[in-house]
């Protein structure tokens, strides 16, 4: 019987390679799960701040050491993001809310 060939991912090394790439897919899975997981359990809020914190390329850790001023506007932004989420959310402006914007920032 003649084997065929010329015709690639036919042969021993495609079923290796298979298992290569199912490894790195479990990989990928399992990191896309965490971040979901993630994700799913913060508040809109929380996500809105993180979301400013990722468009700066800034780390939580990053965030804390920076000075004073920058800190300052990050923190604008991030109260910003998070006015229009809670007005996303709630339909009512955070200045006509009737809840003090100290439980919803604090």
């Amino acid at each position: 019987m003649t084997a065929i060939t010329g015709i690639t991912g036919i042969g021993a090394n495609s079923t290796s390679q298979a298992a290569a790439t199912n490894g790195s897919s479990d990989l990928n899975f399992d990191a896309i799960l965490e971040a979901f997981k993630k994700a799913a359990s913060e508040t809109p809020e929380q996500r809105a701040r993180d979301a400013v914190l990722k468009k700066h390329d800034l780390s939580e850790e990053d965030y804390k050491k920076l000075p004073p001023k920058e800190k300052e506007a990050i923190d604008k932004e991030i109260a910003e993001a998070v006015r229009k989420v809670h007005e996303r959310k709630t339909g009512v402006a955070i200045g006509d809310s009737p809840v003090p914007t100290e439980k919803l920032f604090g």
